[in-house]
């Protein structure tokens, strides 16, 4: 006789069995690791590098490009090939952020503070898995770690110097570069009991580039920059009486000088927290005026540190991007730190001179002082420590003959 099928076997009784949860590792909602958010980021670079930086070099763009087209295959090998992806990726990282009228500038010098964090996770290999995608990149910046930015030995490494920095010499000049104008910018550097004060004394080529000089006596005395008739509403653009400061440094090599809002700084002038509503800001000169000042040649390059430098096309065109009126004299002019031939290329014009020791010394302070970086790789920013111009004097040398 046959035996009757037991329940397990009988095909009508068939019960399904059910399959154990997920793991957390297996569910589909799991947070991106370190290393996804990298590849990420490269695929998101290399697609827009070649859409929006058509200048930048093909020795930056060729290994961007194929980082971002390459496919991480399944299989045996798949983790190798990861692997050799991250490593290319975060090698390649560093360049996305190298400025494009630098990427070929080979002296270029990338200043960066140093951190322990990065430093600790590199040394021990596990940066990735402990999230710290400075270290992995690269980025050393520091943090708590920072020298006080006001502080006349802290360095643009946010370390502290063993002695301070002196500066280059005057700088030389020919017979035909007659100085017809002396500038003394008064400056604070820092806030509150740490602030420190200091004095930079600029001679101008008046006879070789009259019509720039005379937009830079206009700024750096009391009449101010004026383009607009109607004052009713706005105020000339002045660099003195607290109006100015450095708006940006790239240490090592130049400074930058200018009035970074033209309504704060009127707000401030009336001592108030904020400009009228009705505020109009002064527009860049234009017309007969901005003909004469791009007509005029530099009057030598940029070779030297000490140097005063203006715009190709006149104070309030140093921004390069279209800027809105109230802050299109934020990049009215530079001091060389160092030689420059970048600022001869970038079509800059040379309208005058540092004229001693100490302007140069406060210059080579001011030019080494830590700034802040929003990026990895970024070689330049606004300076950690305040540098407001509080007082800005012009004088005709010829005024200055007669008393003596």
């Amino acid at each position: 006789t046959t035996k009757p099928p037991t329940a397990e076997q009988h095909p009508h009784n068939h019960t399904p069995t059910t399959e154990p949860p997920p793991t957390t590792s297996e569910t589909k909602t799991t947070m991106k690791s370190p290393s996804m958010l990298v590849l990420s980021l490269a695929f998101i670079a290399g697609s827009s590098v070649v859409a929006f930086c058509p200048d930048r070099p093909m020795s930056i763009r060729s290994p961007i490009t194929s980082l971002s087209s390459k496919k991480i295959v399944n299989g045996a090998n798949s983790s190798n090939n990861r692997r050799s992806f991250l490593s290319k990726t975060l090698s390649t990282l560093p360049y996305l952020l190298i400025p494009i009228s630098s990427a070929n500038a080979a002296s270029s010098k990338v200043q960066m503070a140093v951190g322990s964090a990065e430093s600790k996770c590199r040394e021990k290999g596990n940066c990735l898995e402990t999230f710290e995608l400075d270290g992995a990149i690269g980025w050393q910046w520091g943090g708590k770690e920072r020298c006080d930015a006001s502080d006349p030995m802290c360095g643009a490494d946010g370390r502290l110097r063993e002695e301070a920095l002196t500066g280059q010499s005057v700088p030389t000049k020919d017979a035909d570069l007659e100085i017809t104008h002396v500038i003394e910018l008064t400056m604070t550097i820092g806030t509150g009991s740490n602030a420190d004060t200091g004095t930079m004394k600029m001679g101008l080529y008046g006879t070789k580039c009259p019509e720039l000089v005379k937009e830079m006596t206009d700024l750096c005395g009391r009449t101010g920059i004026v383009t607009s008739q109607n004052l009713l509403l706005g105020a000339p653009v002045k660099l003195g009486e607290g109006c100015g400061s450095v708006t940006y440094i790239r240490p090592e090599e130049r400074l930058e000088f200018g009035v970074f809002s033209q309504k704060v700084a009127y707000a401030k002038s009336i001592h108030q927290s904020k400009a009228p509503d009705e505020f109009v800001p002064q527009s860049r000169p234009s017309g007969e005026r901005l003909e004469l000042v791009r007509g005029e040649p530099s009057s030598r390059v940029h070779d030297v540190a000490g140097l005063l430098s203006v715009p190709k096309d006149g104070i309030g065109y140093g921004g390069g991007l279209p800027v809105k009126d109230d802050d299109a004299y934020a990049s009215a002019f530079q001091v060389t730190a160092a030689s420059v031939p970048d600022m001869d290329k970038e079509g800059r014009k040379v309208i005058g001179q540092l004229l001693d020791s100490e302007s140069m010394d406060l210059l080579a302070r001011l030019a080494g002082s830590p700034t802040r970086k929003m990026l990895p790789g970024q070689n330049g920013g606004t300076p950690l420590a305040k540098v407001r111009v509080d007082d800005c004097t012009v004088s005709s040398v010829a005024d200055l003959v007669t008393k003596e």
